[in-house]
């Protein structure tokens, strides 16, 4: 995961931010076209003659620079128009250097904020691309989006829904309670640590204006490990082979 990049919530027009194409997650997406229209209640801006320090909306198209995709992204959003410098030319004329920041607000198709594999099944791929959806504009839902998201990866994990209590079955009656009877029954601690983080700051989704850019993206770090432990098996299969080798006392190679 990108943490510098997710950080970046604008990008001017000297400087546009180097998103990840969400088909191919190789090429670069480009700017090919952004338009702009003054927001209500500006207009009065405008008849002074004076089109800067206030908001515009805009909209926009991006291309994949990957000659094997070009996937097509549109984006929109609310962008600031204002004077970065000025100074007076030699013929006493005033010269202003102009800048435009914009804040991207929806990205369609969705931006991939973390790398979802083909392994992943339906029912998690759309909880975590509707996270996606929100992360520009509602942090709360993303992070709810989130939270459902383990909820369908504990089913994978064939975490127990229920527990028995006086010989009959009863729901665990909430998700941290599920998580930690996971832990007791698989010993995996290290996944349900970050489950249990996820949960803790999905939860914060429910709180309004609770939930910080910087725990987004930390669920999404989390996540992106998980997923690779339940779906692709890289970390298990790496710490396995290590494992051999140490038993062994020799590299596989000398097998």
């Amino acid at each position: 995961m990108n943490k510098d990049l997710w950080h970046k919530r604008t990008f001017t027009n000297n400087n546009p931010i180097d998103y990840t194409c969400p088909k191919c997650n190789i090429g670069i997406l480009a700017i090919k076209i952004l338009e702009s229209k003054l927001m209500p209640g500006q207009e009065e801006m405008i008849k002074y003659s004076y089109p800067y320090g206030i908001s515009y909306v805009f909209s926009g198209i991006l291309e994949c620079k990957n000659k094997n995709c070009g996937e097509v992204v549109s984006v929109s959003g609310i962008v600031l128009k204002d004077i970065q410098d000025a100074y007076e030319d030699s013929d006493g004329q005033y010269v202003e250097f102009c800048y435009h920041d914009y804040k991207p607000k929806f990205f369609y198709p969705y931006l991939a904020i973390i790398p979802i594999g083909k392994n992943v099944p339906k029912e998690v791929q759309e909880q975590l691309k509707l996270s996606f959806s929100h992360f520009f504009n509602d942090l709360s839902s993303c992070a709810n989006r989130i939270r459902n998201s383990i909820e369908l990866i504990l089913d994978d994990l064939k975490a127990p829904k229920r527990y028995r209590h006086n010989n009959k079955l009863k729901d665990f009656r909430t998700l941290h309670a599920r998580i930690l009877n996971y832990q007791n029954k698989s010993k995996n601690k290290r996944i349900s640590n970050l489950l249990l983080a996820i949960k803790i700051i999905g939860n914060e989704g429910s709180h309004i204006g609770k939930v910080a850019l910087e725990d987004i993206i930390d669920a999404y770090e989390f996540l992106e490990l998980i997923l690779d432990y339940v779906y692709h098996k890289n970390q298990q299969n790496i710490h396995e082979r290590a494992f051999e080798i140490v038993q062994k006392n020799k590299p596989r190679s000398k097998r």
